[in-house]
């Protein structure tokens, strides 16, 4: 048993490895194709659930992937919006190379729905101010950010301050723990599922981050749109 949990977790720091380094060069590899666990149930079909309004999503100073200056609010315009918050140093299997699998996987299920790239937005938001420049941002996200038609949008942006970030991480509720230069902030996996009123509807640790989950949440709130009640 304690060898195959040892090799179990050699596999998962593979395919961690393997999973950074496809995202690095923009492959839009998902976390299926990269081998991460799969979920054994299914998930509720959209619209027979309510999803409770948590808190308001805040606002911060952002800088995106180009230098350019932006406010998270602005991204988010009226759509519905997955966040997520990563380092692109952290090559932990459970956590940063996780949650961007995920939102490759949500983009992807958005390419094939036409309602689903017209309403929904993903945004990635760095919390390693010390390594995450523009550049950097620029590099992991690579073809991922660029605008293309038939889907989503997807930015990555970074707060432009210690004080911008440290308010936006209380105010989304994200550990972090800072650390030095030389390594990546400590931190647990969080993607939270915003509305297009600009409120938190819903928010993934490990446990549930699924791809299929998610979108049926990101599709029970477009039903909420269109008027539909559970």
């Amino acid at each position: 048993m304690i060898r195959t949990a040892r090799l179990l977790t050699a596999t998962m720091v593979a395919l961690a490895a393997v999973a950074g380094a496809a995202w690095a060069h923009g492959s839009g590899s998902t976390a299926a194709d990269l081998g991460f666990p799969r979920f054994d149930y299914e998930p509720p079909r959209p619209g027979t659930y309510a999803l409770p309004a948590i808190k308001p999503a805040a606002d911060a100073h952002v800088v995106d992937a180009a230098g350019a200056p932006r406010r998270l609010h602005g991204l988010m315009g009226d759509r519905i919006v997955v966040v997520s918050f990563i380092s692109t140093r952290c090559v932990d299997p459970q956590g940063c190379p996780l949650a961007t699998a995920v939102l490759h996987q949500i983009r992807a299920a958005a390419g094939r729905d036409p309602v689903l790239a017209r309403r929904l937005r993903l945004v990635t938001v760095s919390f390693d101010l010390r390594n995450d420049s523009p550049a950097a941002l620029g590099r992991y996200a690579g073809a991922a950010r660029q605008e293309s038609r038939g889907t989503s949008p997807w930015d990555f942006v970074v707060p432009t301050s210690e004080r911008e970030l440290t308010s936006l991480l209380e105010a989304y509720g994200q550990p972090v723990g800072l650390g030095d230069r030389t390594a990546p902030p400590t931190h647990l996996l969080r993607v939270y599922l915003i509305d297009a009123g600009r409120r938190i509807r819903n928010v993934y640790g490990l446990d549930f981050l699924d791809a299929r989950l998610l979108l049926a949440d990101v599709r029970t709130l477009l039903l909420e749109e269109q008027g539909h009640r559970p």
